[in-house]
């Protein structure tokens, strides 16, 4: 019983890896926004059921901590979507180390968490693991951070990593005055509403109408491996601490790499492997220590 938390957060950043190529595989056939949707389908279908075995907690925090991170993650969730559309994945996903990054300037506003010597150190290992993640310019010292703001997909999955940030937050101020599950559930549900209000008035609906079975078979293997990341979690934070579950998380980057090699061939993969473990032992120094 003692390893099998362990499992479980392993588990977490596999299904969130695959999520990704998945999403990379229907954004040819669907817009981010088609792809946002289904994206929430089955979690909804999965945990809108636990409303009637938990006691459900309305107070002015929940309210606060919720709104916050569901509005952010509605502009995050699509970001996501259009972030791997348009970026490699062995490139765009291990930017998602950056939220820890930003955490540091943004809990000490929100919640009022500083940082310590640990946590700058991470800091510096999360951009050097960038640095050499874009390092195929060898002659222009400046080449790999030039890359990252020249890259559509990367600039976009920077800008998600930045909001996921101030949504951690509000994360954790929602489930403190509520709980993991309740939070979970009024998330899920409340940005599916979201993304199909949203669908509808652009009249996205009618890709699903245009798209042969094959395409929408990736819709719902996205969905179903975001149902697994709920459930990985819900597991995990089950037996351990939050914050092993979350810095296991961020090996997503460093899965999909690999994936993004095995899938869709793409390229640098030397450097993109070293590059996400220097960014994950980064996140790992943040969020343990800092």
């Amino acid at each position: 019983m003692t390893k099998m938390w362990l499992i479980f957060a392993l588990l977490n950043p596999v299904a969130d890896a695959f999520r990704s190529v998945f999403a990379k595989k229907a954004s040819k056939d669907y817009s981010p926004l088609v792809i946002a949707w289904a994206n929430n389908f089955l979690p909804v279908i999965i945990f809108s059921p636990f409303l009637f075995f938990i006691d459900i907690q309305i107070n002015p925090k929940f309210v606060l901590g919720f709104t916050g991170t569901w509005l952010i993650n509605v502009a995050a969730t699509i970001l996501y979507m259009k972030a791997i559309r348009e970026g490699e994945i062995s490139v765009v996903m291990p930017m998602l180390s950056f939220t820890p990054v930003f955490l540091l300037i943004t809990s000490p506003i929100i919640v009022g968490e500083f940082p310590n010597g640990y946590g700058v150190s991470g800091v510096l290992l999360v951009v050097t693991g960038s640095y050499i993640l874009h390092s195929e310019n060898r002659k222009d010292f400046w080449a790999p951070f030039k890359s990252i703001l020249q890259q559509k997909g990367t600039r976009l999955m920077l800008l998600v990593a930045f909001l996921f940030s101030f949504s951690s937050n509000f994360d954790k101020v929602a489930i403190q005055s509520s709980s993991v599950i309740q939070h979970i559930v009024f998330a899920n549900i409340f940005l599916f509403a979201s993304f199909s209000v949203i669908n509808i008035y652009k009249k996205n609906h009618l890709e699903l109408k245009r798209k042969p079975g094959t395409a929408r078979k990736n819709l719902l293997v996205i969905s179903l491996f975001t149902a697994s990341m709920f459930v990985f979690h819900l597991f995990a934070i089950s037996m351990t601490l939050v914050v092993y579950v979350i810095a296991l998380k961020r090996l997503s980057g460093l899965i999909a790499v690999l994936l993004g090699k095995l899938f869709f061939n793409e390229g640098n993969i030397k450097n993109r492997l070293t590059g996400a473990f220097i960014m994950s032992i980064g996140v790992f120094l943040i969020v343990f220590w800092g």
